[in-house]
C-alpha cells in the first residue's frame, strides 16, 4: 500500500514539475512530503488515526458513496460547521493531523473501490457545502490562516486528490471569501473546482453522482431508513462548539515547572529551537502555548557531521533558509501558523532519525508585536 501512494506520489510531482522543466524541485516536493509522512505517522492514520473530541461530537464530514467515475464523495458541511470554535478547540497542529485523517480514509476508500471495480482510482470527489455560511464565521485571522494551511496541506502532501471539488449552495457574497483563498490555490486545483449556487446545486451535483447516492437534501433521491432527507443516520452537519471544548479553559503550562523554556520572540525576529537525537526512531512530546498572537512553525532537520560527537547547533537567532545549500537543512514538516495564543499544542511526533531537529519559530511577519513563546520537549527513546 505504502509502495503504490509512494510511486503515485512521485508520479503525480515528476509531472507537474516537469511542466515547468524543474525536476529538482520535484524530487525537493517529494522527500518533504515522504518527511512529513514519517515525522507525523501519517502512513497509519487510515487504520489508526483518531479524531478529536470536538470532531466527535460537532464534526461536519462525511462520506457519502461514490461517483458516477468511480471515485468516493465526501461530504462537508462547511457552511453549517463552527469554523472559530473547531480552531479554538483543537491545536493547529491536530487540525491538520485530522485532516490528513480524512485524506487518508478517502484514499483508503479509492484503493478499495479500485479493486471492486478492476480499475486504477486514486482521487476523490468533494462537496463543500456552504448552506448557511456567513462573512462573520471567517472573518478572523485565525480561521484564515488555518485555512491556508489546510490547503497547502492538501497540495503538498496530497497533489492530485481531488478528482473535482463542488462547491455548492453558494450565496452571492461567498465569491468574496472564496478570493481570499484564491492565491493559495494552485491552477492544477483551480481547473476542477465548480461553484455552483442553491439553484444550480442539484443539476451540478445530478450530472457526477447518481441519484440514489446522493441525498435529497442536495438534489437526489436518497434518504436515511427514517426517511430523512438530510440522511441524519450517516452525517454530520457540525453545529455550534460549547466553549467547555476550547483550550483556553485548559490549565495553561506554567513557565516554572520543570523542563519548560519561556522564550520572547520580538517582532521581525526568529528563534530556533534545536533538539539533538542520537536514537533513531524516537519520540517527541511537544507542549506549546504563546501570548501575543500566532507563531509560523517549521520544522527543519540537519545531519550530523563527521563527528556526531561535536554536532553543528545552528544559532538560535538567525533565520534558516531551507532553500540555501550554506544553511544545511532541509524541510520534514510544512510551515503551520500555530494558533497558540488560543489553543496550545500538546501531541506526539516522531523522530525517525538521528540527527538535530530544528523547531523555527518565525515572527519575521509580525511588524508591530512579539511573541512570548512557552514550551516543553521531552524526547522519549524508543520501547520507553
Amino acid at each position: 500500500m505504502l509502495v503504490h501512494l509512494i510511486q503515485y506520489t512521485m508520479l503525480v510531482l515528476l509531472i507537474q514539475c516537469a511542466g515547468n522543466l524543474n525536476i529538482r524541485k520535484s524530487e525537493q516536493f517529494f522527500r518533504e512530503a515522504m518527511a512529513t509522512r514519517a515525522v507525523y505517522g501519517i502512513d497509519s492514520y487510515a487504520d489508526h488515526g483518531k479524531q478529536p473530541k470536538v470532531a466527535e461530537d460537532f464534526g461536519f464530514i462525511s462520506p457519502i458513496g461514490f461517483a458516477k467515475d468511480g471515485t468516493p464523495v465526501t461530504y462537508g458541511a462547511f457552511g453549517r460547521g463552527d469554523l472559530y470554535g473547531f480552531v479554538s478547540s483543537v491545536s493547529s497542529y491536530d487540525i491538520c493531523m485530522y485532516g490528513s485523517y480524512w485524506f487518508e480514509k478517502d484514499l483508503k476508500r479509492a484503493r478499495e473501490q479500485s479493486k471492486k471495480l478492476g480499475k486504477e482510482i486514486n482521487q476523490v470527489t468533494y462537496i463543500v457545502d456552504m448552506e448557511n455560511f456567513t462573512m462573520t464565521s471567517v472573518a478572523r485571522t485565525c480561521v484564515i490562516e488555518t485555512a491556508f494551511d489546510l490547503l497547502r496541506l492538501m497540495q503538498d502532501i496530497y497533489p492530485e486528490i481531488g478528482r473535482n471539488m463542488f462547491i455548492v449552495n453558494a450565496a452571492f457574497y461567498f465569491y468574496q471569501a472564496f478570493n481570499v483563498l484564491r492565491p493559495v490555490f494552485k491552477k492544477s486545483l483551480l481547473k476542477d473546482i465548480y461553484v455552483a449556487s442553491k439553484e444550480d446545486t442539484p443539476a451540478l451535483l445530478l450530472k457526477y453522482i447518481d441519484e440514489d447516492v446522493l441525498p435529497a437534501f442536495l438534489g437526489g433521491k436518497r434518504v436515511d431508513s427514517n426517511g430523512d432527507p438530510y440522511c441524519s443516520e450517516f452525517m454530520k452537519f457540525g453545529g455550534i462548539v460549547p466553549e467547555d471544548y476550547y483550550l483556553n479553559r485548559l490549565p495553561l503550562l506554567p513557565p516554572s515547572d520543570p523542563g519548560v523554556h519561556s522564550v520572547y520572540i520580538p517582532a521581525r525576529g526568529v528563534y530556533n529551537h534545536a533538539l539533538v537525537v542520537r536514537t533513531p526512531k524516537s519520540r517527541l512530546h511537544i507542549e506549546m502555548r504563546s501570548e501575543g498572537g500566532c507563531i509560523p512553525t517549521t520544522i527543519l532537520f540537519r545531519e550530523f557531521g563527521p563527528d556526531p560527537s561535536h554536532p553543528d547547533i545552528p544559532p538560535s537567532d538567525v533565520y534558516l533558509d531551507e532553500n540555501n545549500e550554506e544553511c544545511n537543512v532541509r524541510l520534514i514538516s510544512p510551515t503551520v501558523k500555530l494558533q497558540l495564543h488560543m489553543s496550545p499544542a500538546d501531541l506526539y511526533c516522531n523522530l525517525p532519525w538521528a540527527g538535530i531537529y530544528i523547531f523555527r519559530f518565525d515572527s519575521t511577519c509580525n511588524w508591530i508585536n512579539g511573541r512570548n513563546l512557552i514550551f516543553r520537549f521531552e524526547i522519549i527513546a524508543p520501547n520507553s
